[in-house]
């Protein structure tokens, strides 16, 4: 067992917030004011089940099982796979992209109507949108009658486009689902039809594959995403509400076993970026599905053995023995620890991002970047003057370097879970 306390032993009075992770289960009691008086990390027990661990571990803390404002958040079936096909150009795809990836899912692939499915492997779910929502829509209706989705591989298929060709769509493919459109009769993209039904398939596929359905109801019932209440958690420190100041544009990295999250303030994003975020948010994530130190180990690894920077790399990482490591790692010999493959999801997930280098990834200035703030559980083994000395590899300035801060205490997490605030606004 892993604690983190000021008090041997949890008060029944405050909040509760739970975090079921792949391989760890977190619990954090939280005053009044949003901070930590005690934390637990416990292993995942894959023989006794997520309800008898969370109940166990909520009863060793002192918590009553049946009390109300238990805060559960879950990543354990590791992000519901999204596919978006656009019926107009760009706008739409970007849209439903940005609500996605709030909801907690993992974005696979934004398609424009004419273009072949291709290696875009399944998906859990096809969403299909297009367009505002009015009635002269003949130009739109000539698309959808042209649309092709024999060879996408897909669970459910959801449409999300213009309402006046619901009907159509569904003629076209009868068992599809129908939602509101995201932009509506404006291109605000503020309908936040695509955010519940997502979310909403992220929590049923939770439940149906890892059990959660088991857990008490009072337990259950408020369920989030872990990527959408660390979102909330970044958001609530860029409006300057949380322990965690930003002041100033902001990164956050969320390093994983299965994936890279990065949340960003938007002002990063270059002006002469080919993909942007919508016009309606301020900050927006981005997910690595490829840069991770466990499930996505060998992918990484491959990025990493052919990046022209890697002795660059590993000079900074490796004190001895540099060339042969440098060899062996190359040839595919070398069985690098665990804070280097973290470094390698650092390096390789901010190189990328400043030079727009994946689907739908927006181009970013690091030059404007403050502060670089690094969590999740692959993050806890990196020290703050490495990751700084790795982050100035791929920053230009000379002045002004920006500020790096590990989450040690996952205080974003327990900001996301808490936080009411941005409910209400």
């Amino acid at each position: 067992m892993k604690s983190a306390s000021r008090h041997p032993t949890a008060h029944p009075s405050g909040r509760v917030a739970v975090d079921i992770g792949s391989t760890v289960v977190k619990l954090a009691i939280v005053d009044d004011e949003d901070q930590i008086v005690n934390q637990e990390f416990r292993p995942r027990d894959f023989d006794i089940g997520i309800a008898r661990q969370v109940e166990a571990l909520l009863s060793e803390c002192h918590v009553p099982i049946d009390r109300e404002g238990i805060l559960v958040c879950s990543s354990a079936n590791g992000g519901l796979r999204v596919g978006i096909v656009s019926l107009s150009k760009e706008f739409s795809g970007t849209v439903l992209r940005n609500q996605v990836l709030l909801a907690g899912a993992n974005p696979m692939f934004v398609r424009d109507f004419e273009e072949e499915a291709g290696m875009t492997g399944y998906v859990d779910m096809l969403l299909v949108a297009g367009g505002i929502d009015c009635s002269d829509a003949g130009p739109m209706h000539h698309r959808l009658q042209r649309m092709r989705l024999e060879d996408y591989r897909y669970g459910s298929l959801v449409y999300a486009g213009n309402r006046h060709l619901a009907a159509a769509f569904l003629e076209r493919f009868p068992g599809a689902t129908v939602i509101g459109n995201p932009i509506a009769d404006g291109l605000t993209g503020r309908v936040l039809s695509v955010f519940e039904t997502v979310r909403r398939a992220y929590l049923d596929d939770l439940v149906y594959k890892e059990g959660v359905s088991e857990l008490r109801s009072n337990i259950s019932r408020g369920i989030r995403p872990t990527p959408e209440v660390v979102s909330r958690g970044f958001q609530r420190a860029v409006m300057n509400r949380s322990s965690l100041m930003t002041g100033g544009a902001a990164v956050l990295l969320d390093i994983g076993g299965a994936t890279t999250d990065i949340h960003y303030t938007v002002e990063i994003v270059r002006d002469d970026s080919p993909c942007r975020p919508s016009p309606s948010v301020s900050v927006a994530r981005y997910v690595f599905t490829d840069l991770g130190i466990v499930a996505s180990r060998e992918s990484l690894l491959l990025q990493l053995r052919s990046h022209p920077r890697l002795h660059e790399f590993l000079e900074l990482i490796v004190h001895d023995d540099v060339r042969e490591i440098y060899r062996l790692l190359r040839e595919g010999e070398y069985e690098p620890p665990p804070d280097l493959l973290s470094y390698g999801c650092l390096f390789l997930a901010l190189d990328r991002f400043a030079k727009g280098n994946g689907p739908g990834l927006p181009t970013a200035d690091l030059d404007k970047v403050s502060l670089f703030v690094l969590s999740g559980g692959a993050a806890q083994t990196l020290s703050e003057e490495m990751a700084s000395r790795m982050i100035k590899l791929l920053v230009s300035r000379t002045a002004g370097d920006p500020a790096v801060t590990i989450d040690r205490r996952y205080q974003v997490w327990v900001d996301g879970i808490t936080w009411t605030g941005l409910d209400e606004e």
